[in-house]
Formats: C-alpha cells, sequence, structure tokens
C-alpha cells in the first residue's frame, strides 16, 4: 500500500482491523462480521469496482436502506479513492434523476426493491453507465452484486489516498428548494470523528444506529464507531418495535436517534414491554427534545446518559449538550466540540453578540466541507473570509452554551420585531395536549407578517384556538403569540421527515383542515 499523505477514513479503519481483528464490527440482522470480516468484504468489492474502471476521484452512487451492502460499499470506494452518493431511497425517480445528474455518478448500486425507480433512471439518464443490483434483478443491463464481488481478491487495493482527496457528497434535504451536494473530504469526516470520540464519550460499546445511512449524521457516526472498535447494529427500519426488539435482542448499550424515535417509544409504551436496562448512553440530534419526554426518559432509564448533539449536513457535528448538562440546560444545544470554531454574530456587523443577544451561528475549522457541488454562488455566500455562515439563528448564555432559535429564512418581521418560529414552536410542543407545531409567517397588510401556528392535537384532547394563543402570551413576550392558529391532523414532510412549512403555509392560507 502507498504512503498516505495525513490522516483518512481509510486510515482509522485499517487501524483499527489491525488491533480487534475478531471483535464483531458490524451486525446485520442474522449476518455478523468480524473487523477482519469487514474488511476482507470491503476490499472484495473495492477491487470489484476497481476491475469496473472506476478510478480514483469517479462518482459512485447508492440508493439502498440500511444493509450490509451498504457499508461494505461506504468502506470500498473511499479505499480506491472514489466518491460516495449515498443517496434518500425515500425519493421518486425525478428527485433521484436530479442528484444523479448534478453530480455525474457513473455506477449506480441499487437494491432491487427501487427497481421501477431505475427502470426511469435507465431510460432518461446517460451520466450513469453501470449498474449494481443488490438482490435479485431481471434487468439485462444491471450487474448482480454478489456475482461481482465472488472472485475478487481480499488484497488490499494500491491507491494512494490523502486527507484533502474527495470521499463523498451527501445531498441536502431541500425543504425549500433543489438539494445541494455537500463535498466531504477525507479530513472533514476524521474532523468529525475526533470530535465525536471525545465529545460522547465513546468506548467499545454495541451501538444501534436508529437512522439511515444516508443521512450525513449516521454515515458520520458510522465512521466514529469504526474508529474505536464498536460494534455496530444496522436495522432497515426505523420503527419503535423494531429498535425496542434490537435492543433487547442485542443488549445494546448504545442507542443513536432523534427525538421523533424516541417519542415514538415512550408513546407505545416501549419501556414497560421491553428490556431496556442494557442501554448505557442515548445520543441524540437533529432537533431538540421536549422537557415532558426527556423527564420522562429520564424516570424510565435512570442508568443512561443523554448527550444531544448539533450540527449540519454541511459542518457536521458542531456542539454536544453533556449528560451533566441535559436537565439544567436542556434547551441548548451545548458547547462546541473540541476542533471546532463556533461564534454567535451579529449578521449587520458581524461582530459576536453579547450573551443573550440572537445571531447567526459561523464556523470554522476542519470539520466543515469541501464546498457545495456545482453551485459558486452559493459558495460565495455561505464561505466568507475563511467561516462557514449555517444561517441558524441563536443565543449564547454567560456559560458559552448556544441555543437554537430558527433559521435565517424562517425569522418573521411583524410590527418591526423579529420573531424566530423555533422559540414559539419549543412552547407549544410543551403543552401536554399538543403533539406537534409548526409555526410561520403569513403576510399582513397592518404588521408585516402576522404569527400563525399550525398545530397537531393529542388523541383524546382538546383544546381551542384562544387557549392556544392565551398560553403562549402567558410564556412569550406578547408579540412573539400566534395571532391565529389552525388545527391538522399531519403535517406534509419531505423524504427526510422535516416539514414542509412552504405547503403548510399554503394549506393554511386556503383554509384547508389538513394539507
Amino acid at each position: 500500500m502507498l504512503h498516505n499523505q495525513g490522516l483518512t477514513t481509510n486510515d482509522l479503519f485499517r487501524r483499527t482491523c489491525a488491533r480487534y481483528p475478531e471483535t464483531i464490527a458490524l451486525v446485520d440482522g442474522s449476518y455478523r462480521y468480524s473487523y477482519a470480516a469487514l474488511n476482507d468484504e470491503s476490499n472484495k468489492l473495492a477491487n470489484a469496482i476497481l476491475n469496473l474502471g472506476v478510478k480514483k476521484g469517479d462518482r459512485v452512487a447508492i440508493c439502498a436502506k440500511n444493509c450490509k451492502e451498504f457499508v461494505f460499499t461506504y468502506l470500498a470506494l473511499a479505499k480506491i479513492g472514489a466518491v460516495m452518493i449515498p443517496l434518500n431511497h425515500k425519493c421518486v425517480a425525478t428527485e433521484l434523476e436530479y442528484m444523479l445528474r448534478d453530480c455525474e455518478a457513473g455506477v449506480l448500486l441499487f437494491e432491487t426493491e427501487y427497481s421501477q425507480s431505475v427502470a426511469y433512471l435507465k431510460h432518461h439518464l446517460a451520466e450513469a453507465s453501470k449498474y449494481i443490483s443488490i438482490g435479485s434483478c431481471d434487468f439485462p443491463f444491471a450487474i448482480n452484486y454478489d456475482l461481482l464481488v465472488f472472485s475478487c481478491s481480499i488484497a488490499e487495493p494500491n491507491v494512494d489516498i490523502s486527507e484533502d482527496d474527495e470521499c463523498g457528497i451527501i445531498y441536502t434535504s431541500g425543504t425549500t428548494g433543489k438539494p445541494k451536494g455537500a463535498i466531504y473530504t477525507h479530513r472533514t469526516r476524521v474532523a468529525c470523528t475526533v470530535n465525536t470520540l471525545l465529545g460522547a464519550s465513546m468506548d467499545m460499546e454495541t451501538i444501534l444506529l436508529a437512522g439511515p445511512l444516508f443521512h450525513a449524521g449516521t454515515l458520520n457516526a458510522f465512521l466514529t464507531n469504526l474508529a474505536i472498535g464498536a460494534t455496530t447494529i444496522i436495522i432497515p427500519r426505523h420503527h419503535p418495535e423494531d429498535i425496542a426488539q434490537t435492543i433487547e435482542a442485542e443488549r445494546v448499550n448504545h442507542l443513536l436517534t432523534v427525538p421523533t424515535v424516541l417519542h415514538n417509544l415512550i408513546e407505545i409504551g416501549a419501556f414497560d414491554k421491553f428490556d431496556f436496562s442494557s442501554l448505557r448512553k442515548i445520543r441524540y440530534g437533529g432537533s431538540s427534545i421536549s422537557l415532558t419526554d426527556l423527564e420522562i426518559l429520564v424516570k424510565k432509564l435512570p442508568q443512561v446518559k443523554f448527550f444531544q448533539g448539533y450540527g449540519g449536513t454541511e459542518t457536521t457535528q458542531l456542539t454536544v449538550l453533556s449528560p451533566e448538562d441535559h436537565i439544567r440546560k436542556f434547551e441548548c444545544t451545548g458547547k462546541a466540540h473540541l476542533l471546532v470554531d463556533l461564534r454567535v454574530v451579529d449578521e449587520t456587523t458581524g461582530q459576536d453578540v453579547a450573551p443573550g443577544n440572537v445571531g447567526e451561528v459561523i464556523t470554522r475549522g476542519p470539520h466543515i466541507i469541501k464546498g457545495y457541488l456545482n453551485l459558486p454562488e452559493e459558495n460565495k455566500r455561505s464561505f466568507r473570509n475563511g467561516w462557514f455562515h449555517t444561517e441558524d439563528i441563536a443565543r449564547i448564555d454567560e456559560d458559552g452554551f448556544i441555543t437554537i432559535i430558527g433559521r435565517k429564512g424562517d425569522m418573521i418581521i411583524s410590527g418591526g420585531e423579529n420573531i424566530y418560529p423555533e422559540e414559539v414552536e419549543k412552547v407549544l410542543i410543551i403543552h401536554p395536549k399538543i403533539k406537534g407545531a409548526a409555526v410561520f409567517g403569513i403576510p399582513d397588510e397592518k404588521w408585516g407578517q402576522s404569527v400563525c401556528a399550525a398545530v397537531i392535537v393529542r388523541d383524546n384532547e382538546v383544546i381551542t384556538e384562544e387557549e392556544i394563543i392565551n398560553y403562549c402570551k402567558e410564556n412569550l413576550a406578547s408579540y412573539k403569540k400566534p395571532s391565529k392558529v389552525r388545527f391538522f391532523k399531519s403535517f406534509p414532510l419531505n423524504t427526510s421527515g422535516k416539514i414542509l412549512k412552504n405547503k403548510l403555509k399554503e394549506a393554511f392560507l386556503e383554509g384547508m383542515e389538513t394539507p
């Protein structure tokens, strides 16, 4: 193997394999792979892909649920210097077409469950010339994965990889426009790994990744698990029953998930029906957790330490809220990780805001992506003077903890006052009768914009618009309270589960009961 320049994801994996060859690295249903076996499988695929003519820097996409082949692909492409594009398998064919055309991927691996989309792509997309099917497939143009790797060598590929080489493109979820391709280098992923290892006090645990591997957070977490020699468990579906059964059966002691999943576990009574006694850590991110849910979890799982992470596709992990601060600072997203420079700045002056004031989160360091693919103007706007501007609006306190209160583009200006929807939403979801809430502004002749709330009421509960407005008035400055409330049975979501507020706003204005 040639000499590497700097520390790469391959170095982390290779060194763990040397230290713990017999330790179980991956569990996928009945399949179990030691670190040595995982290395062999990824080497076989790496050599098979090289035999197809894929070279360093070429782009290879995968459309699949969490499965062992997804993991082999991630490791194999890193070994040969190819760039992996994990696609959201929930996307429709035209959405997949946009991303594949944008990144010019020449190879697509796909689970046969998505054959209908692949048939469309083969007809409409010239960029992808090779298709590899995970599972049996009748397409004459598709190469069967198992046959592809059957006789391939387990020797380590002889490719020189640098920490500055690109290793992945992850598309943002695109709640307001087209998804943007965030370009990862090996340096980005290694920095994220170091931050997580230290921030979450990682060790050789049995870790359940209760999230899709096409998400940046889950995929980055997987590398962290590999670097420490942990056992990673993946499951194809993330229904609460599946998660609870897996924790019990596999004696999981570390769960990585999102607050919605934790809420769903509470709702089905999982902590009374299943054995969670092995669990020692819960790490969550993507959004803040309600105090009600957190208090229930702490009561049901007294042995568990809770960690909250905040970051994004472009920034990886930025902050961590430690177990010691979880109740005391539950509204906060924590303090910056070791390798992260983070500031909260005034948008006009660019100066750091005083404690208690609001500003935009900006960051710099090795954890940041290289840039957006094919978007030079977006890169100029987001990367300025060495800092990445996240467009997240936050408040920083005197102890250095930050609290995310909204997105820059979501801000409501009513009567000259700046109102951040997430701040109002956090108050609403604490109400015991409210299951879900989304806040946004609509045009108002007098005030410029008025604050509106879309609310999902818990089953068997009744609450009026007047009650909700008065409740907000008691818990927020009066100008932040909603002037209108409308009740919904469900919210429109994108394929990543994020609320599509533009669709919700349209439904709100049209007076529809449900979007």
